[in-house]
């Protein structure tokens, strides 16, 4: 299966939700973590923030858009913290992580 299809099979599996933004004229396939232990979890496997860090209010936000070119997170809520993937293999590796169906807020 080709990368771009696998990703995309991986954003419904993980119940991403596909969203345009109006005020940019884009579209995106994103998703909003709220769980804590989810949020921290995903931080420790994904960013620099520290494990001691209260992730009760943080949440994070994942996203791609649409034509594949640019995908990203955004922590938000106190843990301001923000990353680019820098290919569609890694976007693809930190899905594969990510369990299914999380939350969404």
């Amino acid at each position: 299966m080709e990368t771009k299809e696998h990703i995309l099979h991986l954003l419904l599996q993980k119940g991403f939700n596909f969203r345009y933004y109006e005020d940019q004229k884009l579209h995106f396939y994103t998703k909003e973590i709220t769980e804590p232990s989810i949020v921290k979890w995903f931080a420790k496997e994904n960013s620099d923030l520290e494990e001691s860090y209260d992730f009760t209010n943080v949440s994070v936000t994942i996203e791609i858009m649409d034509d594949f070119k640019y995908a990203q997170y955004v922590f938000i809520n106190g843990a301001e913290k923000h990353y680019q993937y820098e290919d569609l293999v890694e976007f693809k590796e930190m899905l594969e992580k990510l369990p299914n169906r999380v939350e969404l807020r």
